[in-house]
């Protein structure tokens, strides 16, 4: 399975990011196994892999751990996409991010989760993508950075944001935090979340345009509706798993549960395209892991504890069945194939 793709703006926001500190783009590229080509494409949706390629290069070659922030003050309307323009002829900014996280997935998906919008706080709330590396800060920092972002620009106001929630702990950079939101940052949080101020929900959108605003709702309902309809329910049954997995073992019954149907119907549409609950399951945690141990620097406890393994020795059980070698045997063939290529 794939861990989950992303639509070419969201590449071509971050190499403008890498180039602001000096980096070429064609070589970032190169290095991820993306062409230009791929990015001219309105209809190619790259995969997560990649990009985890291309931000972990882009990082590497600028020396700037901060790079997510700076990616997301960069970051334009336009940049999302279709979501974006719907955000923008939105009456207010309450619901320019209701619709931005709810159609989130047409410009990028991740088995991790979605991002939400609460409008009682009001805050936006992006999923967690625990264990954190450089690239997993790099991409909580470019979201929550482009949100404040987005909500400037729509708006025309600044000094929106009362708090920022990081679910990480505080980085060695955590001073560039305070120059990219002025609020208070803390680190260590349960969630992901920008929280606006009480007053920023109600603000209007500067460019709101009421019939513009419906045609591009209808146009965003039947992209989600292909994107639905070319899903196996199989592929439902995976996005369901992946936010579940962390730390501990989704039961057939909590997957049921979070789909809304009874046990027995779960177990026979699996049936019907020809896999078990347990076989889907083991079949995403080998396929999950076999991506970390090739395209991260994610240690064995990380990789365990995102696949939802009970101990470490769990994993490298699994693991060793799923490919006769243990976890790192099978890093350090890895790492030599590709120093000999």
């Amino acid at each position: 399975m794939k861990i989950g793709d992303i639509t070419p703006p969201s590449i071509l926001s971050l190499l403008r990011a890498a180039e602001h500190y000096g980096a070429d783009s064609n070589m970032l590229l190169a290095r991820a196994g993306l062409t230009p080509a791929q990015l001219r494409d309105p209809e190619s949706r790259i995969g997560l892999t990649e990009f985890m390629k291309l931000g972990a290069a882009a990082i590497r070659e600028t020396r700037e751990p901060a790079l997510g922030l700076r990616m997301g003050e960069m970051n334009r309307v336009v940049d999302l996409g279709l979501p974006g323009l719907l955000a923008m002829t939105s009456p207010t900014l309450g619901e320019a991010f209701e619709v931005l996280t709810r159609f989130e997935t047409l410009g990028g998906r991740c088995y991790r989760g979605v991002s939400s919008f609460v409008p009682s706080m009001p805050a936006v709330v992006f999923y967690s993508i625990a264990p954190y590396n450089e690239y997993n800060r790099f991409v909580v920092d470019s979201v929550l950075s482009c949100w404040q972002t987005l909500a400037e620009t729509l708006t025309g106001e600044s000094d929106l944001v009362q708090e920022v929630h990081i679910e990480f702990p505080a980085p060695d950079y955590q001073n560039r935090y305070q120059d990219t939101f002025n609020a208070a940052v803390s680190f260590g949080r349960p969630e992901n979340r920008l929280v606006l101020k009480p007053e920023a929900a109600r603000l209007p959108v500067l460019q709101a345009e009421p019939l513009l605003h419906q045609q591009l709702l209808a146009m965003a309902q039947a992209q989600a509706k292909r994107l639905a309809v070319i899903e196996t329910f199989t592929g439902r049954v995976q996005q369901i798993l992946g936010p579940l997995l962390h730390g501990h073992t989704p039961t057939l019954e909590d997957t049921a549960s979070r789909l809304g149907i009874p046990d027995w119907t779960l177990r026979r549409k699996l049936k019907e395209e020809g896999i078990t609950f347990q076989a889907l399951l083991d079949n995403m945690r080998k396929d999950l892991a076999l991506g970390y141990m090739r395209e991260t620097q994610m240690s064995l406890g990380e990789v365990s504890y995102v696949l939802g393994f009970s101990t470490p020795g769990a994993f490298q059980r699994a693991f060793k069945r799923w490919t006769g070698d243990t976890p790192g045997d099978y890093r350090r063939r890895i790492s030599l194939s590709g120093r000999q290529s």
